[in-house]
């Protein structure tokens, strides 16, 4: 008879919405959970909920440095970010219209509880589509470069997505990628990004960049993520949705759940945030309003569809303890091919597969995608 143990990515998720559920953990689950928390870049935030619980002090000894080294990574890593940005924010780009802070940056400048322990290796920033490009200039000289360099590549970044390529500092070799959308220019609906800049908000201290809305905060998360291709790292994603409607749910009541919603839809995206709704209540048991709930069911697919996407989302969230279970195999390659299929017309995405398989040059020989592997990559 095999031995049951709680499935780790589930106690991972328990651990970050219930700490004291930590104490109840054996060292074989801990190990698992480590494995998982440390996949998922999830370790310093459950640190952060542990001390904020006050269980730190009773965790096993050996799986609290864990976490505690994780924590003390992640402030590190906070620090460089915010020093990154306060570079951007005194520097040329101060000739422009104020971008957008989004992702990583925007958590730890506006002190949001996501960003304790949180890593992002990469900032992004959103510009209007008319000054993207000279954004791109002006940032030339203070060092910024750009990468991803054959002509196919340019084509696809500044023709088909919703953001340039990637800059990338020629001393410090820090990430930077400048948007003009939060969706692809040929995803499946197409996003007015004027509504995020025009609801932005100052930052202290700071006199250029601004802070998205907190209903757009939210939305970018869940359209970065269930848009996605590559789920590697989808469990932090969701528990940034998760903390993040927490906040603001803590803050404004039900009132932002309205906001949020209205948006969702005036945005054209509500049908991706019926599922990250769900994933948020399946994994961390996000409460969401009676009301919510009638209105979210309205944008939910067919039952047959619902019943599958589920499933795949599941799946495609588990973490890697020491084999990946074919289940699991097969819901990120689903996850993959669903992320492709929303984010070109078919004869578009059969032309960027056949490219990417036959015609495009080897990864391995090009630096630049080197970076592209770092698990900590995606802000």
């Amino acid at each position: 008879m095999k031995n049951w143990q709680p499935d780790p990515t589930q106690a991972l998720c328990d651990g970050l919405a219930q700490p004291a559920s930590l104490l109840e953990r054996s060292g074989r689950e801990w190990t698992a959970m480590l494995a998982v928390g440390r996949e998922n870049l999830l370790l310093g935030a459950l640190w952060h909920r542990a001390m904020e619980a006050g269980v730190a002090e009773r965790l096993p000894e050996w799986a609290a440095r864990h976490l505690w080294g994780a924590a003390l990574t992640a402030e590190t890593n906070a620090a460089a970010l915010r020093w990154e940005l306060e570079q951007l924010d005194s520097g040329l780009i101060r000739n422009l219209t104020p971008p957008l802070v989004l992702k990583g940056g925007a958590y730890v400048l506006a002190g949001l509880p996501n960003a304790a322990g949180r890593i992002a290796a990469d900032i992004d920033l959103l510009f209007r589509r008319d000054e993207v490009e000279r954004a791109e200039a002006v940032l030339f000289y203070e060092g910024w470069f750009g990468t991803h360099h054959s002509a196919y590549d340019q084509r696809y970044y500044r023709q088909w997505m919703h953001e340039l390529p990637p800059l990338q500092h020629v001393k410090r070799g820090t990430t930077l990628d400048l948007h003009h959308n939060i969706l692809p220019a040929t995803f499946a609906v197409a996003v007015d990004p004027e509504r995020l800049l025009s609801a932005a908000r100052p930052i202290g201290g700071m006199d250029r960049l601004q802070l998205p809305a907190p209903r757009h905060l939210v939305l970018h998360a869940i359209v970065h993520l269930f848009s996605e291709t590559d789920w590697d790292r989808g469990l932090r994603d969701l528990y940034d949705i998760h903390t993040l409607i927490e906040h603001y749910e803590a803050q404004h009541g039900v009132v932002f759940w309205e906001e949020l919603l209205n948006e969702a839809e005036a945005l054209q995206v509500a049908w991706l945030m019926e599922p990250a709704i769900r994933c948020c209540q399946h994994r961390f048991g996000t409460l969401v309003p009676e009301s919510v709930e009638r209105r979210l069911h309205d944008h939910a697919a067919s039952l047959p569809a619902r019943w599958v996407s589920r499933r795949m989302f599941h799946h495609a969230l588990n973490g890697r303890v020491s084999a990946t279970p074919w289940v699991d195999a097969l819901a990120r390659a689903l996850v993959f091919l669903r992320g492709h299929w929303l984010k070109m017309p078919p004869l578009l995405l059969a032309r960027h597969l056949f490219y990417k398989a036959f015609l495009a040059p080897r990864e391995d020989d090009s630096g630049e995608d080197r970076a592209a592997a770092n698990p900590q990559q995606h802000g």
